[in-house]
């Protein structure tokens, strides 16, 4: 029952124009964990919204989008959790790397993954 995650590759448009050892960090190394981790991260999110007993589907647009972004920026063990499984994917290289940008990189994290869950649940893009 246990199957082998392996991390998607991204087109390499998406490392046209990077600006910084952050912006190129979160491409090739964050992008690609989140991607393969997505599954994991919308159970966790659901569960964090039962226990939380935020029902979105009841909500409005706007009042879900409220909910997810609040929950994102509130919750101090959520978001620990959700950087512990993007951070747990990283070999040994890659989080010496991610301890010299530690900050800004978790900041980018819980964004993608804010955006991630917005575009699906919210905006359907």
């Amino acid at each position: 029952m246990k199957s082998k995650k392996e991390r998607p590759i991204l087109p390499a448009e998406i490392n046209e124009n990077v600006v910084s050892a952050a912006e190129q960090f979160q491409n090739e190394v964050i992008r690609p964990i989140i991607k393969m981790q997505s599954d994991l991260l919308f159970a966790h999110l659901s569960q964090q919204l039962k226990s939380s007993k935020i029902k979105l589907d009841q909500l409005p647009d706007a009042k879900k989008e409220q909910s997810l972004t609040s929950l994102f920026e509130k919750n101090q063990a959520f978001k620990r959790e959700v950087l512990g499984m993007i951070i747990g994917q990283f070999s040994m290289e890659e989080y010496s790397e991610y301890v010299k940008m530690q900050k800004e990189l978790n900041r980018r994290i819980r964004q993608i993954v804010l955006n991630r869950v917005l575009e699906q649940w919210i905006w359907n893009v």
